[in-house]
């Protein structure tokens, strides 16, 4: 399998926002250009900037992280370390406003974040073959077939299992056999 992994007191754990962000000086700091999107009925898969609570959009700015200015940062991820689970500070400036507010989040992993893209990529193909079947057709990504997917799949499975036609999406999935209750 794998080797040693390092981890001492100097270990650094990055964590991230679930979104991509571009410096705009201009601003005076990181402007959100693209926040990760994953089912809306499942709260506790949003990004960290998707929740309700926390209220960011795209365009909005990011100028400080727990006090510290954003452009004091090459990235803004580097205002992160150490932080993935614990309430971070931002002060964030929305359209149009010069003011900052203060907005609390809780970043995530990276290996979080690695989910939020993956979560984006099925949401984003479910979304496609509902516009373009016209609610004839349904869709269902099979991520793997591990205990746990099982419950993923029945939930995914049983709102669009009568449709005219059934779209099982096995790309990019992280393996396993399918169990036959699937396939029966």
């Amino acid at each position: 399998r794998f080797g040693d992994e390092r981890d001492g007191p100097d270990q650094i754990n990055p964590a991230s926002l679930g979104a991509k962000f571009v410096r705009d000086e201009s601003a005076g700091g990181w402007r959100v250009q693209h926040i990760y999107e994953s089912d809306p009925e499942y709260p506790d898969s949003l990004s960290p900037l998707r929740r309700p609570e926390v209220n960011v959009r795209v365009g909005d700015v990011i100028t400080a992280v727990n006090g510290r200015a954003a452009l004091s940062a090459p990235q803004l991820e580097q205002l992160l370390r150490n932080q993935a689970g614990r309430q971070v500070l931002l002060e964030v400036k929305s359209g149009g406003t010069n003011a900052p507010r203060p907005v609390v989040v809780k970043p995530v992993a990276l290996g979080r974040e690695a989910g939020l893209r993956y979560d984006e990529w099925e949401y984003t193909r479910r979304q496609e073959v509902e516009r373009l079947g016209g609610g004839k057709l349904g869709y269902v990504h099979l991520r793997a077939m591990g205990a746990g997917n099982m419950a993923e799949w029945a939930r995914e499975y049983y709102p669009v299992f009568n449709r005219q036609g059934l779209i099982i999406d096995v790309r990019h999935n992280n393996g396993g056999n399918i169990d036959s209750w699937i396939l029966g």
